[in-house]
């Protein structure tokens, strides 16, 4: 048994989450005030999300069709946005398995804060992301060295597997797991 031959790993479209942190980081707290309440797991696509899932799927399948090479497995994180991106996709042969191996990194209480209150609450805190950012964990969160040992958990299990072609619906900071295992970078390269 080995590694499939392709994987594919594909971040989910703009999340509301991701518009909110934006529009924070501008000044205006109104939609991350709005998600307050609510666990990052449940925050929806945009439409610009979906619109950006529709043109990769299309994408993937034209591709797919070329070169008749169709995936075998497909993975999705459990999260509400990365479900969407996966059926927005509406890939061929779609048949998709949750992973909640491959959901985004918990960032704890920085979840629903404004970056004011972040530097208020948090700043100590959040001095140490830059002094050891593989081994930090935000409050109440999870270090991207945990994500990372899930990530390697999931990628044992796919050379446990017998199919050759697999799609990885995950978010971005998975992205970069699956990089630094693939790569096997140390803590100190992934700080550089």
């Amino acid at each position: 048994m080995s590694m499939p031959f392709n994987l594919l790993v594909v971040r989910h479209g703009e999340s509301l989450g991701n518009l909110a942190k934006r529009m924070s980081e501008q000044g205006d707290n109104s939609l991350l005030t709005r998600l307050h309440g609510t666990h990052t797991a449940q925050w929806p696509l945009t439409n610009k999300g979906v619109a950006q899932a529709i043109e990769t799927g299309k994408f993937l399948n034209a591709l797919s069709v070329k070169n008749g090479m169709y995936f075998d497995k497909m993975y999705v994180s459990s999260y509400a946005r990365a479900s969407k991106t996966a059926g927005s996709l509406d890939l061929i042969r779609a048949e998709w398995s949750v992973d909640s191996r491959i959901t985004e990194r918990d960032w704890g209480d920085l979840d629903h804060t404004t970056e004011e209150e972040r530097q208020e609450r948090f700043g100590e805190a959040l001095k140490m992301q830059t002094v050891e950012p593989f081994f930090w964990a935000p409050p109440n969160g999870e270090s991207f060295k945990d994500l990372n040992i899930r990530i390697r958990d999931f990628i044992d299990s796919l050379h446990r597997s017998e199919v050759l072609n697999v799609i990885v619906v995950c978010h971005g900071e998975v992205m970069k797991a699956f990089r630094i295992v693939f790569l096997q970078m140390t803590p100190m390269e992934y700080a550089e």
